[in-house]
């Protein structure tokens, strides 16, 4: 079809620049990404797993907002946690929470499975919230940490997949199912929230976790081989069949690697 190729070659010209941004993204992934890996699209939000270089599986994801981003990066998947706590982040603790136990007391965490921790430390012990100067943590005059128990309202659902970094991002199941309805999923604080954890963990450790956990808190649970991870933020990427797919631009950052490119490059650079 001639005109059809015709047109769509116009197109690709047309939105050449974008593809050009993109591809200095992908200049960042090794060329051996590893016979197993995970893949993360920030700007798409979604997720694949791929073996032998063709993928396997792709899911839904929950990505972070404008304000708190997730952030490009290469990691190695070399545990999980099952049953884990919920330590929640300083911000939150006061923004949402003093508040709401300033408006309906101290049982208010109690209800939410909320524990109100001594300290920062590993050797923390849990305080009795009546005893905290709530005012204080929300006008930001004292730190308090907080975290919630695991269960079914845990924020991190059964089970977070670890691959040790300096910014504390990991992926992660999560109780809030809807969130995956919606076509934006620009909602967490820079942690990636799973549409299936349970199948992401069949396919890293063969098995259900349900065969391996004892319902304990926090499990450690090795994985033998770590798998690579790599998350990135793509605005145009190849679908498989030799097309292009443009997505969505949610934290507006096209503009910026432009910018970038051309100091770098001078005027010759990404139009």
């Amino acid at each position: 079809m001639p005109i059809y190729d015709g047109l769509r070659q116009a197109y690709l010209r047309s939105r050449e620049p974008v593809i050009r941004l993109n591809m200095e993204r992908a200049r960042a992934l090794p060329r051996d990404m590893g016979q197993r890996f995970i893949l993360v699209d920030v700007a798409s939000a979604r997720l694949w797993t791929y073996e032998n270089g063709d993928p396997t599986d792709e899911m839904k994801v929950v990505v972070g907002s404008a304000r708190q981003q997730t952030p490009a990066m290469a990691a190695l998947v070399r545990f999980s946690v099952l049953q884990p706590y919920w330590n929640v982040p300083e911000d939150l603790a006061q923004s949402r929470f003093a508040p709401l136990v300033l408006r309906q007391g101290p049982d208010a965490l109690v209800r939410q499975g909320i524990e109100t921790l001594s300290d920062w430390t590993a050797g923390a012990h849990v305080v009795d919230a009546g005893g905290v100067d709530w005012e204080a943590v929300a006008d930001g005059r004292r730190s308090q940490r907080l975290r919630q128990r695991p269960g079914s309202a845990n924020m991190m659902g059964a089970v977070k997949f670890m691959f040790p970094n300096n910014l504390g991002i990991y992926l992660h199941d999560t109780p809030d199912r809807s969130a995956f309805s919606r076509e934006v999923r620009t909602l967490s604080a820079g942690c990636v929230r799973l549409e299936d954890a349970g199948r992401l963990w069949e396919w890293l450790y063969g098995s259900s976790w349900w065969t391996v956990g004892t319902g304990e808190p926090e499990q450690a649970a090795p994985l033998a081989d770590p798998v690579p991870v790599y998350i990135l933020y793509l605005t145009a990427r190849p679908d498989g069949s030799g097309s292009v797919v443009f997505g969505a631009d949610p934290y507006g950052l096209d503009s910026a690697l432009k910018t970038e490119l051309r100091l770098a490059r001078g005027s010759t650079g990404v139009a």
